[in-house]
């Protein structure tokens, strides 16, 4: 009866061959995890706009006459005016509790009265609020925007 015994040469063949079939294995595996971190911050990014959409519509009207005025801006400018946090602070505070996990998350916003015919129209209101975020690795930024109409009641 022969002996066989496993020789190092074997033990590390079958390592290099199972190293070799795990190497895709878990290159699918990261690929998964930073969809699923970029369908995360997706996500936020739409509650977020859908968020600054609400509390800016709620808001009365006479706040964007009053901002105008403190900013002391002419007459006939209609803007753009930058969107400050002032105009949505509830979701202002899940904008930085998002950015405590996510540095890369940022929002920006203008509004602007519309143009009648010419001329400022004041009773209206266009606000394009922009949410973006950095992908992995050297891709572009992902960018999401909302735009909608504010008309005085």
């Amino acid at each position: 009866m022969s002996k066989r015994a496993v020789t190092l040469v074997e033990i590390s063949l079958a390592l290099t061959i199972l190293i070799i079939a795990l190497i895709p294995l878990m290159r699918i595996s990261s690929s998964d995890a930073v969809t699923v971190i970029e369908t995360e911050k997706i996500q936020m990014a739409e509650r977020i706009l859908e968020s600054i959409k609400t509390e800016v519509t709620a808001m009365p009207f006479k706040r964007f006459y009053e901002r105008i005025d403190a900013d002391g801006v002419a007459a006939e400018d209609v803007g753009p005016f930058v969107l400050s946090d002032g105009f949505y602070p509830i979701a202002l505070s899940e904008v930085l509790e998002i950015q405590k996990a996510h540095k890369d998350f940022a929002v920006v916003g203008t509004w602007s009265f519309l143009l009648k015919d010419g001329k400022p129209d004041k009773t209206m209101v266009q606000a394009d609020i922009v949410c973006s975020f950095s992908r992995a690795g050297a891709a572009p930024p992902v960018v999401r925007n909302k735009s909608f109409l504010i008309v005085k009641p």
